[in-house]
């Protein structure tokens, strides 16, 4: 798509949370669209006013040709901001579940099921389109079957862990709105706590849980954090000698405190102030890691810093634990293609240890 109607379409997503309306989308990638259109608009002045005729006007097709237009040249002018919008608004995918492409049939149309294709062909006669209905009802009906299992189907809960803990976090899933890296992982129910040093250092990924190319920058580490809320921290930072002249590296700060409610007031006021002072950070869609989490990309342009160029920050809160990763600088080239796809398996390593730790026996 081009700026024009990538700005259209993803107006037309936000037109739709506006009213209510239903979209061919799921609710969390149209959520996740929305929340660009919003915070990209509401970064000047002229957004702001273009997204405020937008909500005071329900939504009517000359403020959305407004709100389009401004969008529009903020995405000729941010590729990220394209890559990010053109990521939610392609062609349909499912990502563990069941999607038929079109409500209707139309000649040779598939039906995506994951990462799978199951192709159908429109018969010529009336009682072969009615078999052919029935025959994708029993499809689907198994399908559901299979992927949901009998129980859940019949509402049934057969979960030895349901019920317990106080807090609930995933490990290795996400929201469909990209890949990530433990899809086949079940989502477990935790009990935040206070960890300790070692505690929360072990939630950092060591080199060895790391894809194969990294190699240890700043070894992990475990200490106290600073202040009074009975925290402990863990670091680590590792690089990628194949990538970006050597200059790619990830960097892993956790901390983990006594106090649930610290962390959460904790990320809630990080959240607020990257939306309100920092300008030079524009959030991007990534799948949910843990109870809350978003991202950010920006770009360095220090000269004398090996850190030029462009930078994904993910920050998450799983129970008691919030986390912070930092990716870049990306480079340019091939590898520039599937960034985000990258940032997000390496942020999920983090998440997946951080539910591991607090998870009830």
């Amino acid at each position: 798509m081009g700026a024009d109607e990538l700005a259209a379409a993803a107006v037309g997503v936000l037109a739709a949370v506006i009213t209510g309306t239903a979209t061919s989308m799921g609710e969390q990638a149209g959520a996740a669209v929305a929340q660009i259109v919003r915070d990209r608009l509401g970064a000047s002045d002229r957004g702001r006013a273009a997204l405020a005729d937008l909500e005071e006007s329900g939504a009517s097709p000359e403020m959305r040709t407004g709100a389009s237009a401004v969008l529009a040249e903020e995405i000729k002018n941010d590729p990220q901001l394209q890559h990010a919008l053109t990521v939610h608004l392609s062609a349909p995918h499912a990502a563990g579940g069941v999607v038929i492409d079109r409500s209707r049939l139309r000649g040779d149309n598939p039906i995506l099921v994951g990462s799978g294709t199951i192709n159908f062909t429109k018969p010529k006669s009336a009682a072969g389109m009615v078999a052919l209905v029935l025959g994708v009802l029993v499809v689907l009906a198994v399908i559901v079957l299979a992927v949901y299992g009998g129980s859940q189907i019949l509402g049934s809960d057969a979960s030895p862990e349901s019920g317990r803990g106080s807090a609930s976090a995933t490990a290795g899933k996400n929201d469909g709105s990209a890949s990530g890296s433990g899809s086949g992982s079940e989502e477990r129910t935790i009990t935040p706590r206070a960890l300790t040093v070692a505690e929360a250092k072990d939630v950092v990924p060591g080199l060895e849980d790391m894809p194969s190319g990294w190699a240890v920058s700043s070894a992990r580490n475990g200490f106290p954090a600073e202040g009074d809320e009975g925290c402990n921290a863990g670091t680590a930072n590792y690089e990628n000698p194949e990538k970006n002249s050597g200059n790619l590296t990830v960097t892993y700060r956790v901390t983990a405190c006594r106090n649930v409610r610290t962390v959460i007031d904790g990320y809630a006021e990080v959240l607020k102030g990257v939306a309100t002072s920092n300008p030079e950070e524009t959030r991007i869609a990534m799948p949910k890691c843990g109870d809350e989490s978003f991202a950010t990309s920006y770009t360095v342009t220090d000269s004398q810093s090996d850190w030029n160029g462009d930078h994904v920050e993910i920050r998450a809160r799983v129970g008691a634990v919030y986390i912070d990763m930092n990716y870049g600088p990306i480079g340019d080239g091939p590898y520039r293609l599937d960034f985000l796809e990258r940032a997000q398996e390496l942020m999920q390593l983090v998440c997946d240890r951080a539910v591991a730790s607090q998870s009830t026996p």
